[in-house]
């Protein structure tokens, strides 16, 4: 029996009206976050709930659907697309074959109705949510059905900026401007309202007008110092540098510090909890708010979910910057000082993992952070390592809809021309999926999706601008469909690395040994030996192994770094856990056939061996891109 619950048909206007009593079923919060396995969804671009209607791409026949107005598809990427609330719920089972346990769905609140601020990112109604992506119920009707399966919804939030919903005053160039360049005090005058058309007005009129709810049309709500220039961080906690007062680009950023506005903020959000039951908010842009303007929202949302019986409600925040996520996660210093509960892992690590992955770069670039017991307390850092260590408050991920750590725009599985590039992409999310922290899949990924900014031609659109909406694509088609092609979709539950993705999954979900190993324990980069050379840690494109231990329980994962040739390698192992002549199970081999990736075999095992000081090893020969599972 599905869950239905009624939730309002026409939004407040004002947070005096709102109920924040919980409708219906209030979902408990999980006990560990790390036992969930997310993917982030953009609502515009991944299902129309209408993939019945045509054929799923053949990449065998990469230009049969390839576009014929590349200008039209380029325009396309720029704008809604008519991606649904109701195509995601119709993909659920879709996503439950794939492993996801969680969903993050990026913002839904209501757009602007003449711009097209697809991504939702610019807000104008902060009560309601985009008729482009459905209704209120749709969303509700949504989070229940992931709930009676057991998965979780996290909602991305704005709280810091609105959309571009007013004019500045003619204080510099004599006209009325959407924008202008930041300057610290005083503020600039506010020039009028921005209409449902895109018009200049001095009142507001209807709800396509200005900005609701109505406490945010105060003129004390906002900073008022025109666009951020200089996003330089010279200090993290410095609440008055540019980057934190100014406007990012057109969208206005909000005074936090006027506390009538930071109590429309947090009440706006407290509702989202009480209608919608979600588990969790993704806070954008949490590096741009002040520290003790995000310890004063995230507290009062804590609070808030706590007392309706969400106990452990997820506040993760978007920070650009590794010294600020750990000034905000407070991890050398006071837990009553914290302001986040977890961070998304997305500084250097997906450049890193990527690099590890593909053999471009030595593997201990990424696993260095996986500090051994003895070395995390000598390090000054050890709080900063533990944490990493025991996964708790980082978000993983490969690919997600910025790519703020990479120079150019573009997935993990772009310009790939190797034979094994489904693997590659497999055995990327694999390391998300066997390492400490909470893994996070972009949509398209499980498909080894290629989108990059290569797809822009400068002889249709000379500047570059835009360039995200490369790696935004449309899963569903339309007329911005993934691989520069329209009419056809991308979701295909026969793709081999939505198998090896789904095969890895299962091991690390189960409720057994092996899945709280892989969830919960220790990770121990492994030393391996070549021929008769010495032990040491493998480079750039070859076998590479780490272990993840809990208590007397070690699990070895094995993947070649190489995309083109076989590798081999003799792998260390805890020699107090295996005994010569043990053997260790495999969990996941690559090379299996689609049924046995569906249903492994449980009879190949792999034998212990010491060398003659005690070292414990396994013998491993691994196909290109390949990767194995032992435990």
């Amino acid at each position: 029996m599905s869950t239905q619950t009624p939730v309002e048909s026409v939004a407040a206007t004002t947070i005096r009206d709102l109920d924040l009593e919980p409708r219906g079923r209030v979902f408990p919060s999980p006990l560990f976050w790390k036992d969930h396995v997310f993917y982030q969804i953009i609502p515009d671009r991944f299902s129309d709930d209408r993939e019945a209607q045509p054929p799923l791409f053949d990449a065998t026949r990469p230009e049969q659907y390839r576009a014929a107005d590349k200008r039209a598809w380029m325009q396309a990427g720029l704008g809604f697309n008519g991606g649904t609330l109701r195509g995601i719920r119709s993909k659920l089972d879709y996503l439950e074959g794939l492993g996801i346990t969680g969903l993050w769905l990026n913002p839904v609140c209501k757009q602007r109705a003449d711009l097209q601020t697809y991504h939702g990112y610019a807000i104008q109604n902060f009560l309601d949510v985009d008729p482009r992506f459905g209704t209120l119920q749709d969303l509700r009707d949504l989070i229940d059905d992931a709930h009676d399966r057991g998965m979780l919804v996290v909602l991305d939030v704005v709280i810091d900026h609105t959309g571009n919903n007013w004019f500045y005053g003619p204080d510099v160039t004599g006209l009325v401007e959407e924008s202008l360049p930041y300057r610290y005090e005083p503020p600039y005058s506010f020039g009028g309202w921005r209409s449902g058309m895109g018009e200049r007005i001095d009142q507001i009129r209807s709800l396509k007008d200005g900005c609701w709810p109505i406490e945010l049309q105060r003129l004390e709500a906002y900073n008022r110092c025109g666009s951020t220039i200089n996003w330089t961080v010279y200090d993290t906690l410095d609440p008055n540098a540019e980057y934190r007062r100014g406007d990012f680009f057109d969208l206005k950023k909000l005074n936090g510090y006027d506390h009538e506005t930071m109590q429309a903020i947090i009440r706006c959000h407290q509702y989202w909890i009480a209608v919608t039951d979600c588990d969790g908010f993704r806070i954008d842009a949490a590096k741009h708010i002040p520290k003790d303007l995000c310890h004063q929202f995230s507290w009062a949302i804590f609070q808030y979910a706590v007392s309706i019986g969400k106990n452990n409600f997820m506040l993760a925040g978007e920070i650009t910057d590794l010294v600020t996520s750990v000034e905000y996660l407070s991890l050398l210093g006071s837990v009553s000082d914290r302001v986040l509960s977890t961070v998304l892992d997305i500084n250097q690590s997906p450049d890193q993992l990527a690099g590890a992955v593909r053999g471009t770069a030595p593997p201990m670039d990424y696993f260095d952070r996986f500090r051994s017991d003895a070395d995390l307390y000598r390090d000054v850092y050890r709080d900063v390592y533990f944490y990493v260590q025991t996964g708790f408050s980082h978000i993983t991920v490969l690919d997600d809809h910025d790519m703020a750590s990479r120079s150019r725009k573009e997935r993990f599985a772009a310009h790939n021309e190797t034979p094994h590039r489904a693997w590659q992409s497999a055995h990327a999310v694999g390391v998300l999926l066997t390492v400490p922290g909470i893994p996070c899949l972009y949509y398209g990924t499980e498909q080894a999706l290629t989108g990059n900014e290569e797809y822009h031609d400068y002889t249709i659109e000379p500047q570059r601008f835009g360039e995200d909406r490369y790696v935004r694509e449309c899963m569903f088609g339309g007329a911005f469909g993934a691989e520069g092609t329209t009419g056809c979709h991308f979701f295909n539950p026969d793709h081999p690395t939505y198998l090896r993705i789904a095969a890895i999954g299962r091991i690390r979900k189960a409720d057994d040994y092996v899945g709280r190993t892989l969830r919960f324990g220790f990770c121990y980069p492994r030393e391996t030996r070549i021929f008769d050379h010495p032990y040491a840690m493998p480079g750039a494109g070859e076998l590479f192994g780490w272990s993840r231990i809990l208590a007397d329980h070690e699990v070895l994962i094995a993947l070649n770094t190489n995309g083109i040739e076989p590798r081999g390698a003799e792998v260390t192992i805890d020699a107090g856990f295996h005994r010569p002549g043990s053997q260790l199970r495999v969990l996941y081999r690559a090379d299996w056939s689609d049924a046995q990736l569906r249903n492994p075999p449980t009879d190949e095992r792999v034998e212990v061996q010491h060398t003659t000081d005690g070292r414990a090893f396994v013998r491993l020969d691994l196909p290109a891109a390949s990767m194995v599972i032992l435990g």
